[in-house]
């Protein structure tokens, strides 16, 4: 499989999803990826477990799918010999990821400058809730504060008298997905002239610019949040068929298939209507005409309606659930989820890397590394004998997968 990122070295100090997710999708594009974990280890390891996933040694589906493809190392950053240990990893390394608040990482000496200074090369990549500046800089931030509620997506998204109750990691996965391509970016830079970059990207950025389109129209008046009701366009809005599913149409280009579609809802009469006919006039009448067209789907199906509306061409599609695309044709048949074998011998379907390259095939070699599991593997690649190996873990400088095992 083509792998771009082949032979480019990660270090992976980050937790949650967001942070892990970036490299997990570096991990994808063929980067040996280290994720340095304390010994209790990152906290999205339970986070399964609060959604009624299995989040033990066995099975933990959620954490796999933001931390699979990675060697795992368990050590004290707060022991001098931690640090040692951190310091040989990043001086063959070729990216620095944290999802660490930059207070933290300025304490462990793991900020951009220091790490500039020591190490020229490295991509120093930092992802954060608020960004650099600015007086919430220092504040905490997860998703569902910096992503949904700051930047309007909670309250804007919503029919209007109610918010978002958004769902856990969205917010996070988009972002992740900005800084692996923010890093990828400086990777080539680095190729050419040997010098990393700061890479940075907050949530509450992401969010922002995935509202790029209301930040443009709501300095002019237009209006959030909605009501389906009251759409701005009549023919862009979601219906109740007849089964009491629903369809979401989305008829961009008014003029062109208005004509087509009055002959879908089988309401012929509407054809030259000027109250109707232009996008204009269907704006400024919308109320009625999506009374109109909402009474009409009433008459069929959903999938008798989907089947009308694929014949001449317009744009739509059943509103599905996420238990949906578990079974939908087409996420599988490009393998944007895909079936995996758990450590127990059960089987999940995963969420994969939205990113392909040539074709659509993945290959998931290796689950989510266990807390500290590669330690052996990876002090030795430094430089560490097995006796020395040995002492750091009996001195608690570092610790292996058994301990894991303790606490499931």
């Amino acid at each position: 499989m083509y792998k771009p990122l082949k032979g480019v070295k990660v270090v992976d100090l980050t937790y949650f999803i967001a942070g892990p997710g970036t490299a997990r999708i570096l991990a994808d594009w063929g980067a040996d990826v280290i994720k340095v974990e304390p010994f209790w280890g990152d906290p999205g390891r339970t986070t399964g477990a609060g959604m009624g996933a299995p989040a033990d040694f066995g099975a933990n589906p959620l954490y796999s799918c933001y931390n699979s493809e990675k060697r795992g190392i368990s050590i004290d950053l707060k022991s001098e010999k931690g640090m040692e240990i951190l310091h040989k990893l990043l001086e063959t390394a070729d990216v620095f990821v944290s999802s660490y608040r930059t207070k933290a990482l300025n304490k462990l000496g793991l900020d951009y400058e220091t790490v500039h200074e020591k190490y020229p090369k490295i991509v120093w990549a930092q992802i954060n809730g608020y960004g650099d500046e600015g007086p919430a800089k220092d504040n905490p931030g997860f998703d569902v504060i910096a992503f949904w509620a700051r930047s309007g997506a909670m309250s804007d998204a919503a029919e209007i008298g109610t918010a978002v109750n958004p769902p856990i990691g969205f917010g996070d996965a988009t972002t992740s997905c900005s800084l692996a391509g923010g890093i990828a970016a400086a990777l080539y830079e680095q190729q050419r002239t040997g010098v990393g970059a700061k890479v940075m990207v907050s949530l509450f950025t992401q969010a922002i610019w995935n509202l790029s389109s209301l930040v443009a129209s709501v300095q002019y008046g237009d209006k959030y949040p909605k009501t389906r009701t009251m759409a701005n366009s009549p023919v862009i809005n979601s219906y109740e068929c007849k089964d009491g599913k629903w369809i979401f149409l989305a008829i961009l280009e008014h003029e062109r298939y208005f004509d087509s579609f009055c002959k879908v809802i089988e309401r012929e009469d509407l054809i030259g209507n000027e109250k109707f006919c232009t996008g204009a006039g269907a704006k400024e009448n919308s109320p009625e005409l999506i009374e109109i067209i909402s009474d009409a789907f009433k008459n069929w199906s959903q999938d008798e309606m989907h089947d009308k509306l694929i014949a001449v061409d317009i744009a739509h599609e059943r509103i599905q659930g996420v238990e949906d695309v578990l079974n939908d044709p087409q996420a599988l048949a490009n393998n944007y989820i895909h079936e995996v074998e758990n450590r127990d011998g059960t089987r999940s379907f995963m969420a994969m890397p939205p990113i392909k390259f040539n074709n659509v095939n993945v290959n998931v070699k290796s689950d989510a590394p266990l807390i500290g599991e590669h330690n052996e593997e990876i002090l030795m690649s430094l430089g560490y004998t097995m006796d020395e190996i040995k002492e750091m873990e009996e001195a608690n400088f570092i610790k292996s997968v058994a301990y894991e095992r303790e606490f499931v």
